[in-house]
């Protein structure tokens, strides 16, 4: 079994570098300000609060662009005084206007479904126009046409909650199932959210070894779902801010027999790797799971043989120490 502090470091390392957080922190106040402040929107303005991943404290290191940037995605819910006579279209419009209007305006890249797309050197984001009821909120949904029933700050109280639960152990496991996906692809879908509550409802609240809490994760995982993938089916899943929400409405069939069949393998790989006494072949398992970024672990027999070898011919006045030191190489961190 490879010692758990190797998995601390893979943590320690898929984790937004402070410059990242401090980019993104600038980002989206800058536009929660512009938007504030903004000559008409302003009228429309309610207040503002973060949402998604990033709010959650379950988002990873951002991929590195093409600029060689480590650009965070970044939601934004905007509350606003719209209505449901306001149809979406109008109102994503009117949001996008009020972006760019101004001398210190923002480049809109799209209009999505349901928010307005910013990008800027520093972050990502998505602005998305919503408006409160009694029990949450309702976000523009321009191709339905209409306003649907959203819930984020109960996702963020729900992520919490969930943490508590797990020992403060639900959000670092959340963030090595996302490193997981994006080094092992099998599509765009599932992610995200939905991903956090697989780990909820799959990963064991108890176990304090990642590796062991992770080999479980998958294996749950497909334990649950495999036969209802073969047959080409998939679940639903309950939204825990909105439980008539099916959360894997956008994910096809074809996503989610791959995402299962993908689970299937990485989950034989995850639990040789922690029946493996031999270090070096554990790593080896582990690097297919996690990637490059998983640290070699040397065997503590052939290290010490090296040791003894080395301190045989070594020259006087020269100590060597009693294991190999670890590889060095660049982290790669923003």
């Amino acid at each position: 079994m490879v010692p758990n502090a190797r998995f601390h470091e893979l943590l320690t390392d898929i984790e937004p570098s402070p410059t990242t957080k401090g980019h993104a922190s600038s980002a989206h106040n800058g536009v929660r300000e512009h938007l504030e402040a903004h000559e008409t929107f302003s009228d429309r303005w309610v207040t503002s609060f973060l949402s998604g991943s990033y709010a959650r404290d379950t988002s990873i290191r951002p991929r590195t662009s093409s600029d060689g940037q480590e650009r965070p995605d970044v939601d934004i819910i905007v509350v606003t005084n719209f209505t449901e006579s306001d149809h979406p279209d109008d109102v994503l419009t009117e949001v996008r206007d009020a972006l760019e209007g101004g001398e210190d305006g923002y480049p809109v890249e799209r209009i999505n479904k349901r928010s307005v797309r910013v990008v800027t050197w520093q972050a990502d984001m998505d602005i998305v126009p919503v408006f409160e009821t009694w029990n949450g909120y309702m976000i523009a949904d321009r191709d339905a046409g209409t306003w649907k029933f959203t819930n984020p700050p109960e996702h963020t109280r729900w992520s919490t909650e969930r943490n508590t639960v797990f020992d403060g152990r639900f959000k670092k496991l959340v963030k090595l199932l996302k490193w997981w996906r994006r080094e092992n692809p099998s599509g765009k879908r599932p992610k995200g959210f939905v991903l956090e509550v697989l780990v909820a409802m799959h990963a064991p609240r108890n176990e304090t070894h990642y590796g062991e809490a992770f080999a479980q994760l998958l294996a749950n995982i497909h334990g649950t779902y495999a036969q209802q993938a073969a047959m080409g089916q998939k679940p639903f899943i309950a939204d825990p801010a909105a439980p008539g929400n099916d959360i894997l409405s956008k994910v096809t069939i074809a996503q989610w027999k791959d995402f299962i069949e993908k689970v299937r393998v990485h989950a034989d790989y995850a639990r040789r790797a922690q029946d493996e006494e031999d270090m070096e072949e554990a790593t080896r398992l582990w690097r297919k799971v996690f990637g490059d970024r998983f640290k070699t672990t040397a065997n503590p027999a052939k290290a010490a043989n090296y040791s003894s070898t080395a301190a045989a011919v070594a020259p006087a006045g020269y100590t060597f120490p009693n294991a190999m030191a670890a590889p060095t190489k660049p982290r790669g961190f923003a």
